[in-house]
């Protein structure tokens, strides 16, 4: 406390120095004779503006020590680090990455569960101070966002779903471990649903994990999926079929075509023989 009563004197004093002032050098000498002199004083006299009359004290009447001088050029330029840092830190802001976290997710008949990893892709570590964390039901689109400010470098991560059916407009989540989050929705139906998006395009992880803890559930929805697999895998066998049956069909009109051709240079050989 005494030391800080001290500072506090010696700042208010220097607050009264006018740099155009006359007898700029005797105020000077007499806030350094009344008080202690170390580098935090003479750091305080460069930031007001009084370098050049310190650099004065020093080479013509040595009462400051070139040591407290270093001290206070090096606590200076520690301030200038901190504010390059700043500066750094703003401009990442205005340039900031923008990433779609990792979905995994389960269901039961009236539930769905959603794990939200905040990383670029699910075998990447994920970030570890995220916040804002925000999540909205708008137009029938599920929306998770967060950011991340790690290594002085803005991330934000945003994903929308258009989710397959309607939910209930309250939706819990809490953040689990670090880099991840998990949402509590409510279906207003109480079905299972084949896939979480109505988008095509979107492919979503399962979340086996939760397979025993759901139950019956998650286990008729492992059935729904090998059904939806099977299916697929004979529409294409199907269309395969299709497609091989199609150029035995052709052929008898281009094995036509390929003997009209033979027949047709025979006849333009004959001719240039004999004419």
């Amino acid at each position: 406390m005494i030391i800080f009563t001290l500072f506090t004197i010696i700042q208010s004093q220097i607050a009264q120095l006018s740099l155009n002032g006359e007898g700029l050098k005797e105020q000077l000498l007499q806030v350094i004779d009344e008080n202690q002199l170390d580098c935090q004083t003479i750091q305080l006299l460069i930031t007001r503006g009084f370098g050049q009359q310190i650099l004065d004290l020093i080479t013509t009447d040595q009462i400051i020590l070139e040591s407290h001088l270093q001290c206070a050029k090096q606590s200076i330029q520690n301030d200038l680090l901190q504010l390059e840092s700043l500066k750094k830190r703003f401009t990442n802001h205005e340039n900031h990455v923008l990433i779609k976290p990792i979905i995994l997710w389960a269901q039961s008949r009236a539930n769905i569960l959603i794990k939200v990893k905040f990383a670029h892709r699910i075998d990447a570590p994920a970030y570890i101070s995220v916040k804002n964390h925000q999540i909205q039901y708008l137009n029938e689109k599920l929306q998770i966002s967060a950011e991340s400010d790690q290594n002085n470098i803005l991330t934000k991560f945003y994903l929308e779903i258009p989710l397959l059916n309607q939910i209930d407009k309250t939706i819990g989540w809490q953040v689990e471990s670090v880099g991840t989050m998990v949402l509590n929705i409510t279906k207003i139906e109480s079905k299972l649903w084949l896939h979480l998006s109505k988008n095509k395009n979107d492919k979503f992880q399962i979340w086996w994990d939760l397979k025993e803890q759901i139950g019956k559930d998650m286990e008729d929805f492992s059935k729904m999926l090998d059904n939806q697999e099977d299916y697929l895998k004979n529409k294409k066998k199907q269309q395969k079929k299709g497609d091989s049956s199609q150029p035995s069909q052709q052929q008898p009109s281009s094995i036509k075509t390929n003997i009209f051709v033979a027949f047709f240079l025979k006849i333009k050989q004959w001719f240039n023989k004999w004419f």
